[in-house]
């Protein structure tokens, strides 16, 4: 099962959003057919399933069937009915990921101040990547690298006034092409809270930001590994890191990139809450194998892959996160610590239109946005009432 490379394409992307298929394949379906066969694969190989993906396909594959359960619709005017069934609210279905992004967007939002937003990106070498996958515990070190940096550099740079910086941080564990990939993105006000003023903030020292993200998150991975086995192995690994990365690891941040923050927060949002593989992509499928395209990150070409189905399946179920783990978390004056010039500041989204913008994720108001239809009126142009609600099985 060797992965092929088909061919690389110049930046057509709408050439292949719009590419001509015999079928529209879909996550759900996909899984359906293969996922018994790709668990008998592993089996035979002693591969180990965690039981969070375990947990997590079996809701996506059962979301929106009556398994889930339902509600009953009727309407009053010609007793025409319409079967509503349940989402499965899991952490790796498309559907209700959708609905996932945009409620945390409105949530975010919410919570931002009304200022220009930097969108830095930390990442680290391919060399360490591995660690994470093997102890998914260490996840929350990168947080903490990246929190630290930040904070640190604040720190240093107003030890006086004590300006308090604002950001919102968002692990990836993916690139383009789905692979195995931990980075994270990052959302920071360009302004900074003291006791009792604030400063504008539009500069960032990149190259000391990338040797002390470096320094902060090799030392911190230490710690963990100094009383381990393969502690010997981890210091080779952290010698390499220094003698290649001399300069430090690799941190991004374009300015005005986005044109609004919304834009930001959606784009470091796409991929929370549901897989990393958008099922447009999908061009064919046919004897056990995919064929699929992505853009890849450089040179924004387009690359055309050919992997088994079980390549593929394997690829995707190593982002499902654990439970209760958080791949969004808040600090300075985003954290749930409030801060006095925080609570007076303007926000992007108004309090009093918070409630407005949160109803606009309801099943009711996605499905007429989406599909320009009420999924409640009837064929007679009369509004279906709630009749009774079937619980899902157990």
């Amino acid at each position: 099962m060797k992965n092929t490379i088909i061919d690389v394409f110049n930046n057509e992307v709408e050439l292949f959003k719009s590419y001509p298929k015999k079928f529209h394949w879909n996550l759900n379906d996909i899984f359906n057919d293969y996922w018994d066969n790709f668990l008998d694969y592993a089996n035979s190989r002693n591969l180990t399933i965690r039981p969070v993906v375990l947990s997590e396909v079996n809701k996506m594959m059962k979301c929106k069937t009556k398994a889930m359960g339902y509600s009953i619709y009727e309407c009053p005017n010609c007793n025409n009915t319409l079967c509503s069934y349940n989402t499965c609210k899991g952490r790796f279905c498309n559907s209700c990921g959708v609905k996932y992004a945009k409620h945390r967007t409105t949530h975010i939002m919410s919570k931002l101040v009304d200022c220009k937003h930097r969108h830095i990106v930390f990442t680290m070498p391919d060399i360490l990547w591995p660690l994470f996958q093997k102890d998914r515990s260490l996840l929350g070190l990168v947080f903490e690298a990246v929190a630290t940096t930040l904070n640190s550099w604040f720190k240093d740079s107003f030890k006086k006034l004590k300006y308090k910086p604002g950001f919102i941080l968002v692990l990836h564990t993916f690139g383009r092409d789905d692979k195995w990939n931990v980075h994270i993105h990052c959302l920071i006000a360009e302004r900074a809270l003291g006791i009792n003023s604030e400063r504008k903030v539009d500069f960032f020292p990149f190259n000391m930001l990338k040797k002390r993200f470096r320094t902060i998150l090799l030392n911190l991975l230490d710690n963990k590994f100094k009383y381990k086995s393969d502690y010997d192995k981890f210091r080779t690994i952290k010698s390499k890191c220094y003698s290649s990365y001399d300069n430090g690891f690799y941190v991004r941040a374009k300015k005005n990139e986005f044109s609004n923050s919304k834009q930001s927060i959606e784009y470091v949002l796409r991929y929370c809450g549901r897989p990393c593989f958008a099922s447009y992509r999908i061009i064919d499928i046919k004897d056990n194998y995919i064929l699929f395209w992505y853009q890849r990150h450089g040179d924004e070409k387009i690359v055309v892959e050919k992997i088994h189905i079980f390549e593929f399946i394997g690829r995707l179920i190593k982002h499902i996160p654990e439970k209760q783990f958080k791949m969004i978390r808040y600090y300075g004056f985003y954290s749930s610590k409030s801060h006095p010039l925080y609570e007076m500041a303007k926000k992007l989204i108004d309090k009093t239109k918070v409630a407005f913008y949160k109803s606009l994720t309801k099943w009711r108001n996605l499905m007429m946005m989406s599909f320009k239809k009420d999924p409640l009126k009837c064929s007679c142009g009369t509004i279906m009432k709630f009749q009774y609600r079937v619980p899902r099985l157990e």
